[in-house]
């Protein structure tokens, strides 16, 4: 079944879906943006909070849009009204009091202290664009290549001084931190504002590994889980889009509850990973050299994005044949054409093995993602499958 659905189309809905950060415009997630918004009518909003996102599952985009709701001059009981004065300053990303920090890279030459100001415009062009974007895409699209990005003292002492200032023209002075993990022991120096914080204060985290999250910070702040979107969800998520019916579902299954990697299958075609995929495992499993460094050469030029998605629909493949293996009338998430490639995998791999390959490939998805050749990922990975189908 091919998925495929025209990127002209796909740029217009980015832009049209995401003009808005209202709660409607956040995909699934009803009994967050319930809690959400009833505390935000009850007059008692937490100081700080600490939103807990499965990746691509809209931690930013529900930050975004209770941002929105709280400054709103018109809220109804159920969503901003999105054309006030606060609305449409919040929706551009220019609101006085609603403030942005993320990681960064240092910024050279100069001779200030690099903060996330600094990176203003292409983050708000970033987000508006995509708020469930990833943050190695939101690193590359600031230019960090493999450097690691950080939120750093000086950011956070500017977080403070920011809060104790006094509104400029909304009931409420709010922070968003993204990916909070970046301020690992920096963390520290917010601990006194979220003790004594000055009134009417906001401060939002969106992290999505509590563990890299220091103790003293979670303990200090309101927790909010935001789980991995439903595939139901996800299906009516890109039917707004403009996604055929027939494609949603599919795209769904693929995502894995990741509404970031959906959109970026709804311009891949899954028959031609299909094939990719099983002339692969030919080649590697018969030790075929001459076809499979022409599979390497051919496929590591079709660009990183889409050798990453080749990877993720790999991954997937191998999942649904190691649930299919082990669970008795499993009802896979394949086409006709998948499962039958699903079932040829299982002749010849073990429990043990699919692990191994599952492993394998994901190491591959994070060289590819850290600028390795693809040529030689390729290859290492094909002479790996062929090891570990051979128990070697």
């Amino acid at each position: 079944m091919c998925i495929k659905y025209g990127i002209v189309s796909l740029i217009t809905s980015n832009l049209l879906l995401y003009s808005h950060m209202l709660f409607n415009d956040v995909i699934g997630q009803e009994e967050v943006k319930k809690h959400l918004i009833e505390i935000a009518q009850s007059g008692t909003v937490p100081h700080a909070q600490l939103f807990l996102s499965y990746p691509g599952s809209g931690g930013l985009a529900l930050a975004l849009a209770f941002a929105q709701y709280l400054n709103c001059e018109n809220k109804t009981h159920h969503d901003s009204c999105g054309t006030c004065s606060a609305c449409v300053k919040a929706q551009k990303m220019i609101h006085p009091d609603i403030h942005y920090t993320y990681p960064i890279i240092a910024k050279k030459p100069s001779p200030h202290p690099s903060l996330s100001t600094d990176y203003i415009q292409e983050w708000r062009n970033e987000i508006i664009k995509n708020p469930y974007i990833n943050e190695l895409e939101w690193l590359q699209a600031i230019g960090a290549e493999n450097k690691q990005g950080n939120i750093t003292a000086d950011e956070a002492r500017a977080i403070i001084k920011g809060l104790n200032l006094t509104a400029f023209e909304s009931t409420y002075k709010i922070h968003i931190i993204w990916m909070a993990e970046a301020l690992a022991k920096e963390g520290n120096i917010l601990l006194k504002l979220l003790e004594e914080p000055p009134n009417n204060t906001v401060l939002i985290l969106i992290a999505e590994n509590q563990e890299e999250i220091l103790p003293t910070i979670i303990s200090r702040c309101q927790l909010v889980k935001i789980n991995k979107l439903q595939d139901d969800e996800l299906a009516q998520g890109l039917l707004k889009k403009g996604v055929p019916q027939s494609n949603t579902q599919h795209i769904a299954y693929l995502s894995d509850g990741n509404y970031n990697e959906a959109l970026k299958l709804i311009d891949s075609e899954t028959d031609v990973d299909t094939r990719r995929l099983t002339q692969w495992l030919d080649f590697s499993i018969n030790m075929k050299s001459g076809e499979l460094l022409k599979w390497s050469e051919e496929n590591g030029k079709i660009g990183r994005e889409n050798l990453k998605v080749f990877l993720e629909y790999t991954t997937h493949i191998f999942r649904e044949a190691l649930l299919i293996l082990h669970i008795k009338q499993y009802a896979a998430r394949l086409s006709k054409e998948e499962l039958n490639l699903a079932h040829r995998i299982n002749k010849f791999l073990t429990h043990q093995k699919l692990e191994s390959l599952l492993e394998l490939i994901n190491k591959k998805h994070y060289e590819i993602e850290r600028n390795v050749s693809p040529k030689m990922v390729l290859m290492d990975m094909s002479l790996l499958l062929h090891k570990i189908i051979r128990g070697k």
